[in-house]
């Protein structure tokens, strides 16, 4: 195999590979009554690591209250990931969150 075509297999691989990472968890108290789940997710897509807002976190709020109308959301897990394109240059930020309606 020649240098140069060993050089571009590798330059190629770098680019179109990507990397996941976890940023943060967090969960609330879980309650004894797990009857009625509810799931949101988000995401945003990041071009050269400038962000000039989050509010595309708000949507994830709703979206969950709308599942639970006249009820009260409880055990929340929220996760944080990162998913890195092109050697960082891209990065899809995505949030999730997962509950618990409870109508009292």
């Amino acid at each position: 195999m020649k240098f140069s075509t060993l050089l571009k297999t590798i330059v190629t691989t770098g680019l179109i590979s990507s990397c996941v990472s976890l940023q943060s968890v967090s969960l609330t108290q879980i309650p004894q009554q797990r009857s009625h789940p509810v799931k949101a997710e988000t995401s945003k897509f990041i071009i050269f690591f400038l962000s000039f807002d989050n509010d595309y976190v708000d949507k994830l709020n709703e979206d969950l209250k709308d599942q639970c109308r006249g009820g009260k959301v409880q055990g929340i897990l929220t996760k944080d990931e990162v998913t890195n394109y092109f050697l960082g240059f891209v990065m899809k930020r995505s949030v999730s969150a997962n509950g618990y309606c409870n109508k009292a």
